[in-house]
């Protein structure tokens, strides 16, 4: 985490016909944790919607990450209400509603009843999903511009045709390439697909470092009853021309570089909190009680999220949370947080716990050197505003 950063300070001692004397070069080592003195703060500001009402039932994690985007160059938010069909535009800088546009559940340019995704795109155009798979892009003004499907043919050569290539898909416009983590049911693997032509051929690969994520999987099927399922959390990005894919499971990602075409993986070595979880739990349990119970030893687990990039500051952020012991199964649960900091090429420079914090800002964006969290704020859209002072 050790990097040496110059600052030369140059004296020139010279009268106005003489050569300078004399040169001083001074070197200041940057911290070993850039974090290890940070304060902040946190503000509310609430989103002014006119005279209009926002439906917040999506601001949930699920939501947060497939209905709400931000413009290329951060003026505006985007937030798809897939009940109204309607895409609600925010002015980040004056804070308020500025336009609805209404999509049309049926015909020519129909985007459905089921929406699952849908994000804006860096040409001002937007990508939508339904649940089955459908998936056009779309002007703001609703309007279908091109459906893409999948060449499965040639994509799933070597693979199940039950592979569902659509999970999480990011749009690479500029490369015309798509990036997706594909699922396949029952199957304990973790993939990641490179696509090529939108779609029309490409490779999929194993991440065989992720294989441990199905280690905390709990799952009861009780039959009449219906059942309950725990499983950890897979994150796909694209943040600042790269593509990241971490997990909850510890702090170890794997990068790909669109340009060099290569994928690596990389861990990190924090000192502050666990590398990554280390418990045994069942995997299949016969009741909820054994469910419970078996889900409660990952309370106090490291969780670590995932990545922010801030323009400004040229670093990645991220943020962890595990839990502190419960006198008993019924007693309130609370956190310890944690921040880290890296460089843009995802070296660890800093990590810190975040006293006094009640909640993670997980679902946001950093703007202008600030991280904006997603809150409703007594049923009214608004962030939490972190400013940090380093």
């Amino acid at each position: 985490m050790k990097k040496l950063l110059p600052i030369i300070s140059i004296a020139l001692f010279a009268a106005c016909t003489e050569k300078p004397k004399s040169v001083e070069v001074s070197i200041i080592e940057e911290p070993k944790n850039i974090l290890e003195d940070l304060t902040y703060s946190i503000d509310t500001v609430v989103v002014d919607p006119g005279n209009e009402l926002f439906n917040l039932k999506d601001l949930s994690d699920f939501g947060k990450r497939n209905y709400f985007s931000v413009s290329q160059n951060s003026d505006y938010l985007y937030f798809f209400d897939r009940h109204s069909l309607l895409l609600n535009e925010i002015n980040l800088n004056s804070i308020e509603l500025v336009k609805i546009y209404p999509f049309e559940e049926e015909g020519p340019d129909g985007i459905g009843r089921f929406v699952y995704t849908f994000k804006s795109l860096p040409n001002g155009n937007f990508y939508g999903r339904d649940l089955f798979g459908a998936a056009w892009f779309f002007s703001k003004t609703g309007k279908k511009i091109k459906k893409f499907e999948f060449n499965e043919e040639v994509l799933l050569n070597d693979f199940p045709l039950g592979l569902n290539l659509a999970n999480q898909l990011q749009v690479d416009l500029d490369r015309k390439k798509l990036y997706s983590l594909p699922i396949y049911i029952n199957v304990n693997e973790v993939f990641f697909a490179v696509m090529d032509s939108l779609g029309q051929k490409g490779k999929i690969l194993q991440l065989p470092q992720f294989r441990k994520i199905d280690n905390y999987k709990i799952g009861y099927n009780s039959g009449r009853e219906g059942g309950e399922a725990r499983s950890e959390q897979v994150f796909l990005q694209q943040l600042n021309d790269l593509i990241l894919i971490s997990s909850t499971v510890g702090n170890s990602i794997y990068i790909y570089d669109p340009e060099l075409d290569s994928l690596w993986y990389q861990d990190f070595a924090h000192e502050l909190v666990p590398l990554e979880k280390n418990v045994k739990v069942k995997n299949e349990v016969f009741s909820r009680m054994e469910f419970h119970a078996e889900a409660s030893k990952l309370h106090t687990q490291i969780n670590y999220y995932d990545f922010y990039w801030d323009e400004m500051t040229q670093r990645y952020y991220r943020f962890a949370n595990k839990g502190l012991p419960l006198a008993n199964v019924d007693a309130p649960k609370h956190y310890e947080y944690f921040m880290f900091a890296y460089d843009k090429d995802l070296t660890l420079k800093g990590e810190t716990k975040l006293e006094v914090l009640r909640e993670l800002p997980l679902g946001g964006f950093f703007k202008d050197g600030k991280l904006y969290s997603y809150v409703n704020l007594e049923d009214e859209l608004g962030f939490a505003v972190f400013t940090f002072d380093f």
